[in-house]
């Protein structure tokens, strides 16, 4: 495959975010594709405190960088090699970012387009165990010196890289670079630093209009693969070109997965309702329980559709949800199924055969109580809990406070928080604006993910 040289590239950092930290150390090896042509490597003093855990995991202590040189002492050096070359490396944000950062503070505009050994790998190599670069290293074997130090990973992703070359028979690289070549005709009334600044994590973006009024929020997996799609499909209708067109800054909120990303979109298109936001702005459960007297005056339940003004006891998604919840509580309290109405329509299952019909009702007192109680234990059922998740970075949880049956609040603590006082937590910042789709979210995560669960009140649903 003919293109422009690789810079294959390791950095090792005082943490796991370009904000707040810095590098120190980096090694640049810059490939022909075959071998290796050039190359570069240096500690970098941070001029900020290694922490502990950092120097026990990289070697890298506080005396190693005290007399190295500070980045802007390298940064044209770096530039040099960097310039006009395809960025690589395993997790390339990570390194991109901490690079782009650094040397934007030492003065220089700089971009590259950029390729993720792990991405193309999962591609060439699929079906692996891990592809952590120790992992896929050891399963391809290749041999890694000084794990953990900048030159020892670099020279091993190298050999990576060139092996994917050499297996790449679908051209998956040059499908990934030609991709990124699109970038290139991103609209120019928008900032291109807006676009070279997102990230290729998990989390919500927002486009801004040119009052800097928040017009439509997204949640994506790789936030800037989503974003950039807005802007390079085909399909340019008058009102997709109004859009665009309207559309004059980018942000963004990384939010570590994809549940989080769930909610916070949730919320901020509650809170914001912004003008091109419409399919979460209508979403509504579709059916619910319902209790009334009939004119007999026995009390029944009754699964109808979801109407305006309509109040239902309980929510359900599907028809085949509400059946299986009335069938339990029927069970539960002992009700008579011939006064418990199921939904039905054409096409789907018949309601569940009812108790023999000549058999006399029951007594119409002691029955009506039975479905109070079924009543005010669904009122009364209330469960509170704490979803504890990845967060954007290695020392923290990404956490969704589930209070009484509602998304309470959602966001980020260090890993040594104590979630049993997560009350003391919370700030304002942290509440949302739940709807019945994010409670339902939250219920549906907590019950797939049973360990990632603390509850506070109440019991799982399957216990309950």
């Amino acid at each position: 495959m003919k293109t422009s040289h690789y810079a294959i590239v390791d950095i090792e950092t005082t943490g796991g975010f370009a904000a707040a930290n810095q590098i120190t150390e980096i090694a640049i090896l810059i490939s022909d594709g075959s071998q290796v042509i050039e190359e570069f490597s240096t500690l970098i003093n941070p001029q900020q405190p290694i922490p502990f855990h950092i120097q026990t995991l990289t070697g890298i202590t506080n005396d190693m960088v005290e007399n190295a040189p500070v980045f802007r002492d390298v940064a044209e050096r770096i530039f040099q090699l960097l310039d006009g070359k395809i960025f690589v490396a395993h997790n390339v944000h990570f390194d991109y970012s901490f690079v782009l950062a650094s040397l934007k503070d030492a003065g220089y505009n700089w971009k590259a387009n950029k390729l993720c050994t792990v991405r193309i790998s999962r591609k060439i190599f699929p079906n692996l165990g891990s592809y952590s670069l120790g992992r896929l290293c050891q399963s391809l074997s290749i041999a890694i010196q000084d794990r953990h130090r900048a030159y020892g990973d670099a020279a091993a992703t190298v050999t990576l890289f060139h092996q994917l070359l050499a297996a790449d028979s679908e051209q998956f690289i040059l499908q990934a670079v030609q991709a990124k070549a699109k970038e290139q005709r991103l609209p120019t009334h928008i900032p291109r630093e807006d676009f070279d600044r997102l990230p290729d994590s998990t989390g919500v973006y927002l486009f801004k209009n040119a009052s800097g009024k928040i017009i439509y929020v997204g949640k994506a997996v790789n936030i800037r693969k989503r974003v950039i799609s807005h802007f390079t499909g085909n399909n340019m209708g008058q009102r997709r070109q109004k859009f665009v067109n309207e559309i004059c800054a980018i942000d963004f909120e990384e939010t570590g997965t994809e549940l989080m990303a769930f909610l916070k979109e949730c919320h901020l298109i509650k809170k914001i309702w912004p003008a091109y936001n419409s399919a979460l702005k209508k979403f509504e459960p579709k059916y619910g329980l319902l209790d009334y007297e009939d004119v007999n005056g026995y009390l029944r339940l009754s699964i109808c559709q979801v109407r305006k003004h309509v109040q239902p006891t309980f929510y359900f998604n599907t028809v085949h949800e509400s059946t299986v919840f009335l069938l339990k509580l029927a069970n539960d309290f002992d009700l008579d199924l011939r006064l418990c109405s199921f939904f039905s329509n054409p096409g789907l299952p018949k309601e569940p055969k009812m108790q023999n019909p000549s058999t006399e009702l029951p007594n119409q007192a002691t029955y009506n109580a039975r479905v109070t109680a079924a009543i005010e234990a669904l009122l009364g059922h209330k469960r509170s809990f704490v979803i504890l998740d990845l967060g954007r970075r290695e020392d923290e949880y990404s956490f969704v406070y589930y209070r009484e049956n509602k998304v309470y609040a959602i966001g980020f603590m260090d890993r040594e928080t104590a979630v049993e006082n997560i009350e003391d937590y919370i700030e304002q910042e942290h509440k949302v604006l739940s709807n019945f789709y994010m409670n339902n979210l939250a219920e549906s995560y907590a019950q797939k993910h049973p360990r990632k669960v603390i509850y506070l009140q109440g019991q799982p649903l399957e216990e309950a």
